[in-house]
């Protein structure tokens, strides 16, 4: 079995004995997923990736604390949620690592043109989705962590809860609280198509 098959359990445990290379796997595997999050909760590309590296450090470091109670990933978005909303709310303390030359995942990505597409499915693709971010980046950095990782990264509600150290109704009230916001913000482009 290749190591991008290798369940995350046996990844941490390599890196639990000391294989550098694992972490850098598991990293690899969970990098897009979350940067995203964290760039729902701090909005700006370069401060996102300042702490997408530092959750990562902190990950590393803490990784021999791991025992498996949660999912990795779960354990991981945790971290990330905690270092991004610590810089949101200025309690944010840099930690000192080696720097990475990597860009921020691009947030425009398009769909395919097709002949049943029309100019104007476009213009107004882009607006809800321009409406969605503006919308997202309103809200409380809990709300925003919550819809993220529901909507965009398909985890359960147990999962968001264990992510966030609240309970299960509590992540029900932010997502539902977020998709609130989300449709009163996207009301006046629906009535408009």
């Amino acid at each position: 079995m290749n190591s991008q098959q290798q369940p995350d359990q046996q990844l941490v445990a390599r890196v639990q004995r000391g294989d550098c290379r694992a972490f850098d796997q598991l990293a690899a595997r969970y990098r897009g997923r979350l940067l995203r999050l964290i760039l729902r909760i701090v909005h700006d590309p370069a401060d996102a990736e300042d702490v997408l590296q530092d959750t990562l450090v902190r990950a590393y470091r803490a990784i021999n604390a791991f025992r498996g109670d949660a999912a990795f990933y779960t354990w991981l978005f945790r971290i990330g949620v905690n270092t991004a909303t610590a810089f949101v709310t200025g309690r944010y303390h840099r930690i000192d690592s080696r720097t990475d030359s990597a860009t921020p995942a691009n947030a425009a990505d398009l769909a395919e043109e097709t002949d049943s597409i029309t100019p104007e499915d476009i213009l107004l693709g882009k607006q809800m989705a321009e409406m969605v971010d503006r919308a997202v980046a309103s809200l409380a950095p809990e709300h925003s962590a919550a819809i993220t990782m529901h909507e965009v990264d398909g985890l359960t509600y147990q999962e968001i809860a264990d992510a966030m150290l609240c309970p299960i109704g509590t992540v029900r009230s932010r997502i539902a609280n977020a998709r609130l916001v989300i449709a009163t913000r996207l009301a006046p482009l629906s009535r408009a198509s």
